[in-house]
């Protein structure tokens, strides 16, 4: 059952890393005067990906990576290590893209807490 919620937590943070580098997130108006006295105004959005570079992507990949971990590793420990520094990016992250990943910290969590089913003995 935990492997369960720590896939879900790396396709969430797959997710998040998508959104938060591509997303449009921010907001440019442009305005410049042309011969004859009018004024044009261009509006549109922008990503963080469009804003800053590529670089943004290894940002977002972070959490992705940490999460794949406990997602393919089924050792507990992995998970709780794994839930340790996917709060500790959020919480680091928290004024820029850190907030998009708090679903996939929570679901990690839920994976470390929860024991794995252990498999019932058949009838005798």
């Amino acid at each position: 059952m935990s492997k369960r919620f720590a896939v879900w937590s790396f396709l969430a943070a797959f997710v998040a890393a998508a959104v938060a580098a591509f997303a449009p997130l921010g907001h440019v108006t442009e305005s410049h005067g042309v011969p004859g006295g009018a004024e044009v105004t261009r509006s549109y959005g922008v990503s963080v990906f469009s804003h800053d570079g590529a670089w943004v992507l290894v940002v977002v990949a972070v959490p992705v990576l940490i999460a794949l971990a406990g997602a393919l590793i089924p050792a507990r420990a992995v998970r709780i290590v794994s839930t340790v520094l996917l709060w500790t990016f959020c919480l680091l992250g928290m004024l820029s893209v850190g907030i998009f990943f708090v679903p996939a910290a929570v679901l990690m969590t839920v994976a470390a807490i929860k024991p794995d089913r252990q498999p019932t003995p058949a009838p005798s």
